[in-house]
Protein backbone atom coordinates (compact mmCIF):
# COMPACT_ATOMS: atom_id res chain seq x y z
CA UNK A 1 0.00 0.00 0.00
CA UNK A 2 1.02 3.79 -1.03
CA UNK A 3 2.76 5.52 2.30
CA UNK A 4 0.61 8.38 3.38
CA UNK A 5 2.21 12.19 2.80
CA UNK A 6 1.64 14.79 5.21
CA UNK A 7 -0.04 17.96 3.46
CA UNK A 8 3.04 20.42 4.31
CA UNK A 9 5.39 17.69 2.24
CA UNK A 10 2.81 17.68 -0.56
CA UNK A 11 2.88 21.85 -0.47
CA UNK A 12 6.94 21.26 -0.93
CA UNK A 13 6.72 18.91 -3.57
CA UNK A 14 4.30 21.26 -5.46
CA UNK A 15 5.92 24.69 -4.63
CA UNK A 16 9.56 22.98 -6.20
CA UNK A 17 7.76 21.60 -9.11
CA UNK A 18 6.01 25.14 -9.90
CA UNK A 19 9.35 26.76 -9.62
CA UNK A 20 11.28 24.33 -11.51
CA UNK A 21 9.17 24.44 -14.31
CA UNK A 22 8.45 28.21 -14.32
CA UNK A 23 12.64 28.65 -14.12
CA UNK A 24 12.70 26.37 -16.81
CA UNK A 25 10.73 28.57 -18.78
CA UNK A 26 12.36 31.86 -18.38
CA UNK A 27 15.55 30.02 -19.19
CA UNK A 28 14.03 29.22 -22.46
CA UNK A 29 12.52 32.75 -22.79
CA UNK A 30 16.37 33.90 -22.20
CA UNK A 31 18.46 32.04 -24.24
CA UNK A 32 15.88 32.89 -27.63
CA UNK A 33 16.10 36.55 -26.26
CA UNK A 34 19.95 36.55 -26.58
CA UNK A 35 19.98 34.54 -29.67
CA UNK A 36 17.52 36.75 -31.82
CA UNK A 37 19.07 39.74 -30.27
CA UNK A 38 22.69 38.64 -31.53
CA UNK A 39 21.06 38.20 -34.91
CA UNK A 40 19.55 41.34 -35.07
CA UNK A 41 22.60 43.29 -33.60
CA UNK A 42 24.71 41.25 -36.39
CA UNK A 43 22.02 42.39 -39.22
CA UNK A 44 22.50 45.81 -38.00
CA UNK A 45 26.13 45.89 -38.06
CA UNK A 46 26.19 44.11 -41.95
CA UNK A 47 23.36 45.76 -43.36
CA UNK A 48 22.84 49.08 -41.82
CA UNK A 49 25.51 50.00 -39.64
CA UNK A 50 25.46 53.63 -40.42
CA UNK A 51 22.25 53.59 -38.66
CA UNK A 52 22.03 51.29 -35.15
CA UNK A 53 18.28 50.59 -34.80
CA UNK A 54 18.97 47.38 -32.57
CA UNK A 55 19.00 48.66 -29.27
CA UNK A 56 15.26 49.28 -29.53
CA UNK A 57 14.26 45.55 -29.69
CA UNK A 58 17.35 44.73 -26.78
CA UNK A 59 15.48 47.31 -24.55
CA UNK A 60 11.84 46.51 -25.07
CA UNK A 61 12.10 42.93 -25.31
CA UNK A 62 14.42 43.24 -22.41
CA UNK A 63 11.81 44.59 -20.19
CA UNK A 64 9.18 42.01 -20.76
CA UNK A 65 12.26 39.34 -20.19
CA UNK A 66 12.60 41.31 -16.53
CA UNK A 67 9.20 40.89 -15.94
CA UNK A 68 9.16 37.23 -16.72
CA UNK A 69 12.16 37.01 -14.53
CA UNK A 70 9.93 39.25 -11.53
CA UNK A 71 6.90 36.69 -12.08
CA UNK A 72 8.25 33.34 -12.62
CA UNK A 73 11.62 33.34 -10.10
CA UNK A 74 11.66 36.40 -7.98
CA UNK A 75 7.74 36.51 -6.72
CA UNK A 76 6.98 32.78 -7.44
CA UNK A 77 7.13 31.56 -3.71
CA UNK A 78 5.05 34.20 -2.48
CA UNK A 79 2.75 34.00 -5.09
CA UNK A 80 2.52 30.13 -4.36
CA UNK A 81 2.26 30.74 -0.63
CA UNK A 82 -0.86 33.22 -0.98
CA UNK A 83 -2.64 30.44 -3.18
CA UNK A 84 -2.10 27.81 -0.85
CA UNK A 85 -3.59 29.91 2.23
CA UNK A 86 -6.39 30.66 -0.19
CA UNK A 87 -6.70 26.91 -0.57
CA UNK A 88 -6.76 25.85 2.85
CA UNK A 89 -8.88 28.76 3.53
CA UNK A 90 -11.64 27.29 1.45
CA UNK A 91 -11.48 23.78 2.45
CA UNK A 92 -11.04 24.88 6.13
CA UNK A 93 -14.96 26.52 5.06
CA UNK A 94 -16.13 23.82 3.29
CA UNK A 95 -15.37 21.62 6.42
CA UNK A 96 -17.68 24.18 8.83
CA UNK A 97 -20.57 24.02 6.10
Amino acid sequence: MAEEISLEEYKKAYRELMTEEEKKGFLIHLVVYILVNAVLIAINFIYSPDAIWFFYPLLGWGTGITAHYLNAVHWMERDLKKKETKAEYRVRESIRK
